[in-house]
């Protein structure tokens, strides 16, 4: 009876361990998760020098421009080559006002007004008369509008839409930075209450195992996620664009979580029984 009982104690401290490690292990993924949206996808200047890595640069430079084409519908500019009008460096000024404007801390919006002016002032210092023709039709019909452009400009380049994707960007900040702080205590917490039930060798062991796994699934999840505009046609698809800007960003997670595997490892086998 009494080596029964000491059976039970033996697999119940098992599975409790098993437990907190499966706990552990969650826990510093989302830390891990939570941590790199916020310092990327949530970070206006690193998403301004995203936007500028080779790959990027050409899927903004065709956005802006898909934008810029529906700008020339609604100002009567309609022609033939209206496809690219913009050049990359006259792009880059539109596409990091928007940028600064959606991401970072700022107050709730709900005027994208001031927004669309700016665009406005970009096109008109970026088109000189080394721009393409169509480019300098639409500045010209543009200048004629009057107080009416930068509404033309908001309808174009869809900035109700940014607008809401500001307001929403500025929660998921808060939000983001409230858990990852929460998760963080709940890390220590759990530590702590792991350190009174093992000793230092073993509880070391166990959150390197636990990092190992945070890792592996970091790992596999951005993976997936950075082969999405690969397998997937996202062209056609409303905001495709992000997709394909945020495989890159996914595929630096995919290089973070290796090295947060590599460097759990090394204080796992170290700590491993001999």
């Amino acid at each position: 009876m009494v080596e029964g009982r000491r059976a039970d104690l033996r697999r119940m401290g098992s599975e409790q361990n098993a437990q907190y490690k499966r706990i552990l292990a969650f826990v510093i993924f989302l830390t891990a998760a939570l941590s790199l949206i916020t310092a990327t996808f949530l970070n206006p200047h690193f998403m301004k020098g995203q936007i500028r890595t080779s790959y990027n640069r050409a899927v903004i430079v065709r956005q802006v421009n898909k934008n810029f084409d529906n700008l020339a519908d609604l100002v009567n500019a309609r022609s033939e080559d209206n496809a690219n009008l913009l050049a990359e460096a006259q792009t880059e000024p539109i596409a990091d006002r928007m940028i600064d404007y959606a991401l970072g801390i700022h107050w709730f919006k709900v005027s994208n007004l001031s927004l669309a002016q700016q665009i406005l002032n970009d096109i008109d210092q970026g088109i000189d008369k080394g721009s393409s023709t169509g480019a300098q039709i639409i500045n010209r019909k543009l200048k004629k509008q009057g107080s009416s452009a930068p509404y033309a400009i908001i309808k174009a380049f869809n900035l109700n839409v940014v607008t809401l994707g500001a307001n929403i960007a500025g929660l998921l900040l808060m939000v983001n930075i409230i858990i990852v702080i929460v998760t963080i205590i709940s890390l220590f917490s759990l530590i702590n209450d792991m350190r009174s039930k093992t000793n230092l060798r073993l509880l070391i062991h166990d959150i390197a195992a636990a990092g190992m796994w945070a890792g592996f699934w970091l790992i596999l999840i951005s993976g997936l996620l950075a082969l999405v505009p690969v397998i997937f046609d996202v062209d056609n698809v409303e905001f495709g664009f992000l997709l394909e800007i945020s495989s890159s960003v996914f595929l630096e997670y995919v290089i973070a979580g290796v090295i947060i595997y590599i460097i759990c490892a090394i204080p796992w086998q170290a700590t491993s029984a001999k």
